[in-house]
């Protein structure tokens, strides 16, 4: 298992993010429903301020980017941001630094 918290800058919130065999150990850890069979998961972790967790099973690019959009919705949910799509420079940078973040990890 690989497994790396990250500051989100300007956010104020930290990601967690969490590549493994399988789900199990996340399904367990913040006990959710069954995670069998999803490949990929993004929680926020209510306990916790600003906090969220980003889990995959294999290193596909396509999944990765399929759970950036997650984690950008709850980061922009938390801080009072409505997805603008005339002025979505900060949500494309905040994606693209998210993706080299992950993938940094899984290198």
């Amino acid at each position: 298992m690989i497994k790396k918290t990250i500051k989100i800058p300007i956010y104020l919130g930290k990601l967690t993010i969490i590549f493994d065999k399988d789900l199990s150990y996340v399904q367990n850890k913040y006990k959710t429903r069954s995670l069998e069979n999803y490949g990929a998961v993004t929680l926020k972790d209510e306990s916790k301020y600003r906090e969220y967790i980003v889990a995959f099973e294999s290193k596909d690019y396509s999944l990765i980017a399929h759970e950036i959009v997650h984690v950008i919705n709850y980061i922009y949910l938390d801080c009072g941001i409505e997805l603008d799509r005339v002025n979505d420079e900060n949500q494309a940078y905040l994606t693209g630094w998210l993706f080299e973040e992950i993938e940094k990890i899984i290198k």
